[in-house]
């Protein structure tokens, strides 16, 4: 574990310092998420924080790239001295990190950004991220063979539209992240899996969301901005991916977001709606409709992903099953306490009138 502690500290330290220098230049230019009817805050704040976050990360990496290549090798192969795995996650960052920036400072309709967040998957594909099977709990593994390109593509796209969605709380998308990177990190560190490139990854990016972490948390001085939930989305995804293909245990750390963005695009579809208009009618708005604040809401479900994160860890195949159908449950129950607090309001509000 201790040849782990100087990129954390390293890329802790770097977050920290780049964030209110981020800050400071989107003051300066005026780059600020409005208020709007669809979102929590009631006053400008600056956003593009995923700059401050990519830079951390990107510096690093190249870092290791250079002076210590081999504690990021994942398939032996080389592009340009740069592991071929490596060089094409880096590529889709930067393409996401891009279109981020682009749409942070002048917003971007919906269909531009997906169809990057599919050049970006592809890429990643291409340059030989694969997904050979699936582990079924009631029979033999389920082999994705050509399939896998179009799998892997398709997480990678919907990973990062839920965390990207889940970022309308302060705080929450960022520290949901970091855990779900760090759980990954001690996932790959196991013996069974023993990926530690992976797990050098996972730290660097867990680090680089908790150094900018302190910013975000509620009241927000910056926000992530879609640069910023883009990249941490397609790294947990593809740390999913590679870290023993243990899609199962990024389905329990992040099952809550991810049902709840199924279910948003489901209502929509069926009220007649574009899946990619947004709304107040995700989980985490009906916290703070039920009469939850900002942070009570935020670590309620920060201790949510820690715990399914953690079980994830220890189960096996059948078992993570079991507890994925726990936690569809455990949602229901909680959307379904959240809309009776929120009628209660409602109609101790009518009353008072």
């Amino acid at each position: 574990m201790s040849q782990y502690i100087l990129p954390f500290a390293l890329t802790l330290g770097l977050s920290a310092i780049f964030t209110p220098i981020v800050r400071y230049f989107a003051l300066k230019w005026k780059l600020f998420d409005y208020p709007a009817p669809r979102k929590v805050h009631d006053k400008p704040i600056p956003r593009l924080g995923g700059v401050a976050i990519f830079l951390s990360f990107i510096l690093v990496v190249v870092g290791y790239v250079v002076f210590a290549p081999e504690k990021l090798q994942f398939v032996g192969e080389k592009i340009l001295g740069v592991d071929k795995n490596l060089l094409g996650v880096l590529i889709g960052a930067g393409i996401l990190i891009s279109v981020g920036i682009i749409d942070d400072i002048r917003e971007m309709r919906p269909i531009p950004k997906l169809f990057f967040q599919f050049i970006a998957a592809g890429i990643v594909a291409l340059f030989g991220i694969k997904m050979w099977w699936l582990s079924n709990p009631f029979g033999p593994q389920i082999v994705l063979g050509n399939f896998s390109p179009v799998f892997v593509i398709l997480w990678i796209v919907l990973i990062i539209n839920v965390v990207n969605w889940l970022d309308g709380l302060d705080g929450l998308s960022t520290g949901v992240s970091a855990i779900a990177c760090i759980i990954l990190f001690f996932l790959s560190i196991q013996p069974t899996v023993n990926q530690p490139g992976t797990a050098l990854l996972c730290l660097i990016v867990a680090a680089s969301a908790l150094g900018f972490l302190p910013f975000n948390f509620n009241p927000a001085k910056i926000f992530l901005g879609d640069s910023g939930a883009m990249f941490l989305g397609f790294m947990v995804a593809i740390f999913a991916i590679i870290s023993g293909g243990k899609v199962a245990t990024a389905l329990l750390v992040l099952g809550i977001p991810i049902f709840d963005a199924i279910w948003v695009i489901l209502r929509r579809i069926w009220g007649k709606k574009a899946p990619w208009i947004a709304d107040k009618k995700h989980l985490h708005h009906r916290f703070l409709k039920a009469g939850f604040n900002q942070k009570q809401a935020v670590l309620f479900l920060y201790a949510i992903t820690l715990l399914f994160g953690i079980i994830s860890l220890f189960s096996g195949t059948l078992s993570k099953f079991w507890t994925l159908l726990g936690l569809i449950v455990l949602m229901i129950a909680l959307a379904t306490i959240l809309i009776v607090l929120e009628k209660r309001r409602q109609n101790e509000s009518i009353q008072n009138i």
